[in-house]
């Protein structure tokens, strides 16, 4: 079997703000070096966070009989287990996964049959850690050919974006949006996230036929009614400006066993949504998806923490949400 070089590589990646070969290793980055550095100034977890490979993905097509891949697994999260999906046609055929409970780095690597002929190839990479490529072997001389996708999307959110607490990466409500839209997808969710206005003012070489934003839950558990008011405002300002004329679809918060409480907030969880709705008739081209049923309201669909939704969770979500999307777009 033959490894794929760096430059073989890159042609296949998608998800990806950048993409760097250092170490023996190559690894996926899904924001920009400016962003990466200006959460680095917020919070240490949320910087550990921006190296998650959420929504990164290498796609192709092949008459390879065999794969094998070997990939480096560090923090990027809370969340210690991990999932690399493999899919053939479409079709999951197998996984490299595991667990790296305290460890700082851990390496894993494992062989794969692919079948004869030519067909296509998706690897999707995990959510919960940082995962880089050691190599990706396919048998000696075999034709690799990049897939191109038909739409560009951005998907900004919380942790729910990043895909707290789907067991395998495929049934996070974003990679099921961008698998149904065969869309090159930025996943920039990160687990804790409010309304961050400075975000969205960092220049990236993207163009995104369509935004969509899904933020509050945070503001609301973990902030004042004021600060929400007033980032919420600022945040669809900026990201106006910095993308003028793309559709802008804010996701407004799932349903929560503690919906109905005030906190330090002082209202309950709904008057995110209603507040979203008064901002959006501010910006230009914007819409909102009102969520908060789109998950049956039933706490065996989310994790103990009655917050986060579990694989069943996660496929009323996204069946609601690529419906809605479907229809817009």
């Amino acid at each position: 079997m033959t490894a794929l070089n760096f430059e073989q590589i890159k042609k296949l990646v998608h998800g990806a703000a950048r993409i760097e070969e250092g170490d023996g290793k190559i690894s996926f980055f899904r924001f920009t070096k400016a962003q990466q550095e200006l959460y680095k100034t917020t919070t240490e977890d949320f910087y550990t966070k921006t190296f998650a490979t959420a929504g990164i993905t290498l796609e192709f097509e092949t008459d390879s009989e065999n794969l094998e891949l070997s990939v480096s697994v560090s923090k990027g999260s809370s969340r210690s287990f991990f999932t690399h999906s493999i899919f053939v046609n479409g079709n999951r055929i197998d996984e490299l996964s595991g667990d790296i409970g305290e460890a700082e780095k851990l390496s894993f690597s494992k062989a794969f049959n692919l079948g004869k002929g030519m067909k296509t190839v998706r690897i999707l990479f995990p959510w919960s850690v940082a995962s880089s490529l050691l190599s990706l072997k396919l048998d000696d001389n075999a034709k690799v050919v990049p897939v191109n996708k038909e739409v560009k999307l951005l998907m900004l959110g919380d942790s729910i974006t990043q895909g707290y607490d789907s067991m395998i990466p495929e049934n996070s409500y974003a990679t099921q949006v961008m698998t149904c839209l065969n869309a090159e997808a930025r996943n920039k969710g990160i687990a804790g996230e409010q309304f961050f206005p400075a975000l969205v003012l960092q220049p990236e070489d993207f163009k995104p036929d369509l935004i969509t934003v899904a933020y509050g839950t945070n503001d609301w558990r973990h902030g004042t009614k004021e600060n929400f008011e007033q980032a919420c405002l600022a945040f669809f300002v900026n990201l106006r400006s910095s993308y003028p004329n793309v559709p802008i679809i804010a996701l407004t918060p799932l349903w929560r066993v503690d919906i109905d409480t005030d906190y330090e907030f002082g209202q309950p969880l709904n008057y995110v949504s209603s507040h979203i709705n008064l901002v959006a008739k501010q910006v230009d081209n914007m819409t909102v998806i009102d969520c908060i049923d789109y998950i049956p309201h039933n706490p065996r669909l989310f994790q103990t923490d009655g917050v986060h939704p579990i694989d069943a969770g996660f496929m009323h979500y996204g069946n609601n949400l690529i419906k809605e999307l479907e229809n817009k777009i």
